[in-house]
Formats: structure tokens, C-alpha cells, sequence
């Protein structure tokens, strides 16, 4: 008999569900369609029709909030309000209780921007009785955010890439997020948020020089609805300079380096960067700016070598790649000292021999030193022609120290030739000078 009378009930409810009109909740009002409302599921509620039902319920919505109002029902056994929203499967699903019979307003935070809203809203007891719920008028769904229209891209400009579009009219937009394509990922990232309306361009500085990029702009609200992307549009940033061609450095000078390379063929030409490194893959410093297309670089020892590049730089400061395989570049060597093969005292003369060593020399510088009362005295014959030197200016129980140099065509010397040593004793006494 009890399952009787619960049958009856429900059958009763699902009648008065389904037989309201659209009408009587203002549904005309709004010029929409006609939709059939679905049943609720009261499997697991103990319906009370005798228990009042909410009443004054009043509703506004926003693109991403609903907010519901109604009279709140004070009696005694009243615990509190349960409300329903209309799910996917064309019934309502239970998405809040509110425990407090004196709660008058509800925020549904999670509403679909785009679609029809449907809510129930019924009180319970203490005891777990509920009431006929209470249907609530169908929200139409706001007018779509539309898409950010007029995107464009200002490609060539130095390390950045300017994105363009047209103001959105829509007051509900409160800005803009720029999303760049990633290959790697393939996904869309966000790359900037823009959060004035009015705001028209953005400027990503996160570009590579000469990499095309992909970018779209979607409009989105305060309250967190967004618009469907604009259209993809492309732009890069300016190129870097060409490299460097035709660099060369020389190997055959004294105590410097020159340096010679083409000229760079761009209009917007500034300056070239000169690097040098003592390795080939070492660490490359600056060394120089020019604007000409030569450089010499000077060094105080013979035999220094270094390892050169030269860089483009362009008025906007873009450099060009400095990644090409260096130049050696060598100053000349030290000559190789002479070889000293005989040292002989002959007429009372010192005489010396030796042998070249070296095809660079041109001349030779002597070295003599000997003792002269407390201290060295040292005497240079400088640009000495051939391979033997007579010494007369010598005198007696004196010992006198030699060495020589090579000399070559640029006034670079050798390193010292082996030194020798010659003892001068008794010498003939009638010569009166021997300086």
C-alpha cells in the first residue's frame, strides 16, 4: 500500500514538472524556443508536498556566473536549500546544499558562457523531507565574445616582432591574450597577457633573429570567458648581417699581424667587430671596431701567433654570426742565432768566424764585454757585413767575451750565438793604443 501511494506521488510530480508552461516562467518573454523541460531524479529523496516551496525566486547571469535569489523560508523544521542545474544528460544534477534556512542567494560559478541554464531549487528538513522544487527560468545564453578581428604582425624589426589587431567593441572584454605557436610542443603558449580593452599591440621581444613565428589574439573578460582565437598570422624579426668573406691574415711581417676581408654588401652597415684568441678554440675578445675593411694588429715580441674573426655590425647593433673558422695569423719568427766556429788571436788581433744560419740575414750585431778596472764594459758593432770580424782594439791579460746576432732585413735579431770566450796575454809592447 506504501509503495502505492509513493508511486502515485511521483507520478503526480513528473506530471507537474512536465505540465508547466514555459510561459509561466517567462520563458515568451525572452523570444526563445519551446524546450521540454526533463524530469527530476527523486530516487533518493523523501518528497513532502505538504512542506512550502521556495518561492520569489528571482535570476541574473553573467557570462560565466548565474546568481539566484528567493525568499527565504524561516519555519522551524527547515534545515536548509538544495539547488540543481540541468546536466548533459538531459536531467538536473545537485550542485549545492545550503545548510542555513536563512541563505537567500546562491552564485553558480561554473555555468557554460554558451549554452541554456536550467535550475530546481527545493528546501529540506531536518529529517531529510524535501519539497517540490521550485523550477527556475531558463537563462538565455549570453551573445558569444567575438573573435579579435584585423590581427596583423610588423615583421624586420631588430630582435622583436609587433603584433597588431583592432579594438574590441564588445564592453564585456577587459583584454587580450597573445598566444605564439611552439613547434617543438606543437602547442599554442601563452605568451602575454594584455589587460586594457583599448590596448592594440603587444611586442614580443623573445624572438630569434630571422625565425618565423606564428601568433594568435584571444579577447577574454573579467570574469575569466574568452573568445575563440583570431586568426594565425606570421612575422619574423630582422635578419642578422652576413658573415664575414674573405678574411686572410698574414704570416710574413715583423712584430705584427694585417688583417684583410670584403667588404660587407649591407645598406645598414655600421661597423666590423675584430676578435682574436691565442686557440683556435679558445675564448675569442674583442680586440677592435673599424669600418674599414683591414686591420693591424701589433705585438712587441717576434713569432707571436693568434687566431682571428671579424664580425659584421649593423645600425640597429645586430652582429653577425661569429661562428665561421678563424684565420692564423703569424708575425715573423726570430732569426736562428749564427754558429761561431773559430775564435783566434792573429797579429795581435782577435779574429773571429762564423756561419749563417739563417737565409733572413743581412747583416750581424757583435757582442763584446770584458773587464775594465771595477766594472763590465760592453761595446755593440752593429750591422757588421760578412762572416769573419777582426777585432784590433784588444790589449793584454784581458779576457774578452763574444757573441753575435743575425740580423735581417727588418732589423729583427737572432737569439745570441753561443758566447766564447778569448784570453789576450802578452801582446806586442810597442803599440802605443790599442783603442
Amino acid at each position: 500500500m506504501r509503495n502505492s501511494i509513493w508511486t502515485i506521488l511521483l507520478t503526480v510530480l513528473i506530471l507537474f514538472l512536465n505540465g508547466c508552461t514555459e510561459k509561466g516562467f517567462g520563458i515568451e518573454s525572452l523570444n526563445m524556443p519551446k524546450i521540454s523541460i526533463p524530469s527530476l531524479n527523486l530516487q533518493n529523496l523523501k518528497l513532502d508536498r505538504s512542506l512550502p516551496t521556495v518561492q520569489g525566486v528571482k535570476i541574473k547571469s553573467s557570462l560565466s556566473e548565474v546568481a539566484l535569489e528567493w525568499k527565504p523560508v524561516r519555519k522551524p523544521h527547515v534545515a536548509g536549500y538544495r539547488i540543481f542545474r540541468n546536466n548533459e544528460q538531459n536531467g538536473y544534477k545537485l550542485i549545492a546544499t545550503l545548510p542555513d534556512r536563512y541563505v537567500a542567494h546562491y552564485t553558480d560559478k561554473n555555468r557554460h558562457p554558451y549554452k541554456y541554464n536550467r535550475y530546481m531549487i527545493s528546501l529540506y528538513t531536518d529529517d531529510g523531507r524535501v519539497s517540490l522544487p521550485t523550477k527556475i527560468s531558463i537563462t538565455k545564453p549570453p551573445k558569444p565574445l567575438q573573435r579579435v578581428e584585423h590581427v596583423m604582425t610588423v615583421s624586420g624589426l631588430p630582435n622583436r616582432i609587433k603584433i597588431l589587431w583592432r579594438i574590441d567593441e564588445d564592453p564585456r572584454v577587459d583584454g587580450y591574450i597573445i598566444q605564439r605557436y611552439d613547434p617543438a610542443s606543437k602547442i599554442w603558449q601563452n605568451l602575454a597577457n594584455v589587460d586594457k580593452r583599448l590596448s592594440v599591440e603587444y611586442i614580443d621581444t623573445t624572438v630569434k633573429p630571422g625565425i618565423l613565428y606564428q601568433y594568435r589574439v584571444i579577447a577574454k573578460t573579467d570574469d575569466g570567458v574568452y573568445s575563440a582565437p583570431s586568426k594565425v598570422v606570421v612575422g619574423k624579426s630582422k635578419a642578422l648581417p652576413p658573415k664575414v668573406e674573405g678574411l686572410m691574415a698574414t704570416t710574413n711581417l715583423p712584430r705584427r699581424v694585417d688583417l684583410i676581408w670584403k667588404p660587407s654588401p649591407i645598406k645598414d652597415f655600421d661597423h666590423y667587430n675584430v676578435y682574436a684568441s691565442s686557440f683556435e678554440d679558445g675564448v675569442y675578445r674583442l680586440i677592435a671596431k673599424t669600418r674599414a675593411t683591414h686591420y693591424s694588429d701589433k705585438f712587441d715580441n717576434d713569432g707571436e701567433a693568434r687566431f682571428y674573426r671579424v664580425s659584421v655590425v649593423d645600425k640597429d647593433g645586430l652582429e653577425s654570426k661569429n661562428d665561421t673558422k678563424p684565420v692564423r695569423g703569424v708575425t715573423l719568427p726570430p732569426l736562428i742565432a749564427p754558429e761561431i766556429t773559430s775564435a783566434k788571436i792573429i797579429n795581435n788581433k782577435v779574429e773571429l768566424k762564423w756561419k749563417n744560419r739563417d737565409s733572413r740575414s743581412v747583416a750581424y750585431n757583435i757582442y763584446k764585454s770584458f773587464w775594465n778596472g771595477w766594472k763590465i764594459k760592453k761595446i755593440k758593432i752593429a750591422g757588421f757585413k760578412g762572416t769573419t770580424f777582426v777585432d784590433p782594439k784588444i790589449k793584454p791579460n784581458t779576457t774578452y767575451t763574444y757573441y753575435i746576432r743575425a740580423v735581417d732585413a727588418n732589423g729583427i735579431e737572432s737569439s745570441n750565438s753561443r758566447a766564447i770566450k778569448v784570453e789576450v796575454e802578452g801582446i806586442d809592447t810597442k803599440r802605443k793604443s790599442w783603442f
